[in-house]
């Protein structure tokens, strides 16, 4: 095993595998199959698992072996030429696939092939097919061409080592000239460190000598390494030689004070941690204190060891007593701008609390028309925040339409002073129109210029004005409805009293003819019809009776009263007002709380919302019938609020439409068919009733109103 690991080294050292065919091995190879009279030659190198053919003639196929029984193998063991006269009489051969196969060899004659020193790496040979002898010539040729091969051999192994270690030399001497221009540089970085060293040296001098502060350093244990003129001055020496050497203990000036600073020295130097301008005071020779303001830096050395440390100050004595004359003069004036501050806050707040108070939309403009502050009656009509509206140019809060006599105003306003309009849209955070009647002025205060923006909501107070004219239909409505009901109720009354009187009649009449033999079936017919006639007639006058009933409870809507209100009860009579709207329309579903407190309204007031979100739902189903339409109508207790939800299954309202269908005015219904007042009337009444009033609704599923009332405490 130790020769076939020094074999296969000195195969590696001399051969380098998968070569091209080369013409020097080529030619001894067919020198040695013509010398040896033999088809076939070549030159088998062995390598760990493998021959392969540096040069072959008179064989064809694989370039390669497996090394395993192979004849180079047994060759490459012994010395000498190893002989094969006849493979298949051979027993090491006889059954080696070359042999048995293509190109079927019988003979066999081989010489190994050695490195310089000794190791066998491969194997000159030349075959033929049948079997036949060896002469001795033979053996010289093919040991003479042994011999070339191995020189051949050696030479291209010998020029292989030159090549690599020529390829070394380079590489080293590529090397060397790296470090040389490394090592050059380096010599120059470091002359020029040490020139900035010198230079540097020379500015620190220079500054420590003109520095008007003083300047110290010391050792570990607070004796003078040095310091600069200044601080020699302040010790009463002469020159910073006469201060090296010695402590604090030890100058006169510091000798009061030494403890004092030898502390703080010990702190910065033990902690490592700077104390940056700190005031101390320094008693002079002429009994007079000194305020300096000093900072004291641990030194370390390179490995952060702290080895003394650097003291810089400066005389602020002067500045002390400037400081003092100023805080002075300070508290003078401030006690000066408190009051007029005082005045001006007082100022201030009367105008915030009129801002804040007053039921007009108030804007304070810049001069550039930039909004400065504002009011929260305006934030509330445009549903902006005052974060929102700061700095916002006032022109942008109105639309394009609106944005012409705006400019106008305000271009007249910095002119005139002042400036009215009858009215002036502004944009609203949902995109609606506000608009207001507006009184401008300009506000000179110094070189300061500010524009007010005084506003009247027309939209309110139109609002308020069709509020007014609908509540005086709905009483004009409801008195008539009284007088009518007034009138109907009366002859409803005998017609109904009549009508019974004459049930019991035909009653009684049955029972008599039912004792009398023989009676006409035809008037026994004629006895059961009246019977049905008259049932009927009696359920259409109750019926009358109970519209009559429902037109005077609905005639006193005009009432603003607050009662307690038994929901459920104002619910039937509304449903039982639009049951002529609903019949054809909805099917109705009631889904009532068992036990609903009463709630705290004005009953007409609540009966004329709830006939408002039904008579809206009913028109939101008119297609489909009550097969497919459903009308529902639940009640529930949440907390300290009754729940009323009235939901149908019609079309929906679109997103865009749904955020402003409480908007005075606003409808979605032909020119002729709706005032747009009903919602916002609605959402008014119940507001007033300290209730809430919300809608959520999807495109083509439907819609549902939910009221909020507290519950009667």
């Amino acid at each position: 095993m130790r020769d076939e690991a020094r074999r296969l080294q000195a195969f590696d050292r001399s051969i380098v595998p998968d070569m091209p065919p080369e013409p020097d091995y080529e030619d001894l190879v067919r020198l040695a199959a013509a010398s040896c009279g033999m088809p076939i030659a070549l030159i088998s190198l062995v390598d760990r698992d493998r021959q392969w053919f540096r040069a072959s003639v008179g064989l064809h196929g694989p370039g390669e072996t497996e090394r395993v029984n192979s004849f180079c193998t047994h060759a490459l063991q012994r010395e000498g030429v190893l002989l094969v006269e006849d493979a298949v009489a051979d027993e090491r051969f006889s059954t080696h696939p070359l042999v048995q196969g293509e190109p079927f060899l019988r003979f066999f004659a081989g010489v190994p092939l050695r490195t310089e020193d000794g190791v066998s790496i491969g194997m000159l040979c030349v075959l033929d097919r049948r079997p036949r002898g060896w002469s001795e010539s033979q053996r010289r040729c093919l040991n003479g061409l042994q011999r070339q091969i191995e020189l051949v051999l050696s030479t291209r192994a010998r020029a292989r080592r030159l090549q690599e270690r020529n390829t070394e030399l380079e590489q080293a001497h590529e090397r060397m000239r790296s470090l040389n221009a490394f090592l050059q540089a380096e010599m120059r970085e470091r002359q020029r460190i040490e020139r900035e060293l010198v230079d540097q040296q020379e500015l620190l001098s220079s500054i420590l000598a003109h520095i008007p502060h003083s300047v110290f350093w010391k050792d570990r244990h607070s004796i003078f390494l040095g310091c600069n003129q200044q601080f020699a001055r302040d010790m009463g020496v002469s020159s910073p030689l006469e201060v090296l050497g010695r402590t604090d203990f030890e100058l006169p000036v510091s000798s009061p004070n030494a403890d004092i600073y030898r502390r703080i020295d010990r702190e910065v130097m033990e902690s490592g941690v700077p104390r940056l301008t700190y005031e101390e005071s320094l008693q002079g020779p002429d009994g007079q204190v000194s305020w300096f303001l000093t900072s004291k830096v641990p030194l370390k050395d390179s490995e952060g060891v702290v080895q003394g440390l650097v003291g810089i100050y400066v005389d602020i004595s002067e500045r002390r007593r400037q400081e003092s004359t100023l805080q002075e003069t300070k508290e003078l004036i401030e006690r000066h701008a408190a009051h007029l501050e005082e005045q001006v806050l007082e100022a201030h707040e009367r105008t915030l609390h009129l801002m804040e108070h007053s039921r007009e939309v108030v804007f304070v403009l810049d001069a550039a028309g930039n909004v400065l502050e504002v009011n929260p009656v305006a934030e509330r009509l445009l549903g902006i925040s005052r974060e929102q509206l700061l700095g916002t140019s006032f022109e942008a809060l109105a639309s394009e339409d609106d944005r012409g006599p705006l400019r106008r105003m305000l271009t007249d306003l910095r002119v005139r002073g002042t400036v009215r309009l009858e009215e002036q849209g502004l944009r609203s955070a949902n995109g609606g129109r506000v608009a207001l009647g507006i009184a401008a002025s300009l506000q000179v205060s110094g070189t300061a210029r500010r524009l007010l923006i005084v506003g009247d909501d027309l939209t309110e107070k139109r609002r308020l004005e069709q509020q007014n004219i609908q509540n005086d239909r709905l009483a004009s409505m409801g008195a008539l409805a009284a007088g009518i009901a007034h009138e109907i109720n009366n002859p409803t009354s005998y017609v109904l009293s009549n009508l019974s009187y004459l049930q019991e009649w035909r009653d009684e009449l049955e029972r008599e003819l039912e004792a009398i033999p023989g009676l006409p079936p035809r008037l026994a017919e004629t006895l059961s019809e009246v019977k049905e006639i008259l049932a009927e007639c009696l359920v259409g006058g109750q019926r009358i009776r109970d519209i009559v009933r429902d037109m005077r409870f609905f005639s006193h809507t005009a009432g603003e009263e607050q009662t307690p209100v038994d929901i459920h009860s104002c619910l039937d009579v509304v449903l039982r007002m639009a049951h002529n709207e609903l019949k054809h329309t909805a099917r109705l579903e009631l889904h009532y709380a068992e036990s609903l407190p009463p709630v705290s309204a004005s009953e007409g007031r609540l009966s004329q919302v709830f006939l408002n979100l039904i008579v809206n739902a009913a028109q939101a189903m008119r297609s489909g019938g009550t097969e497919r339409n459903v009308l529902r109508v639940s009640t529930a207790v949440e907390g300290e609020w009754v729940r009323i939800d009235i939901s149908d299954t019609g079309h929906g309202i679109p997103p865009e439409v749904l955020s402003r269908i409480f908007e005075p005015f606003f409808t979605t219904k032909p020119a002729g068919s709706g005032t747009g007042l009903g919602l916002s009337i609605s959402q008014s009444i119940i507001q007033k009733m300290g209730g809430e009033m919300r809608v959520r609704s999807e495109s083509g599923r439907g819609t549902t109103f939910t009221l909020l009332l507290p519950v009667l405490v």
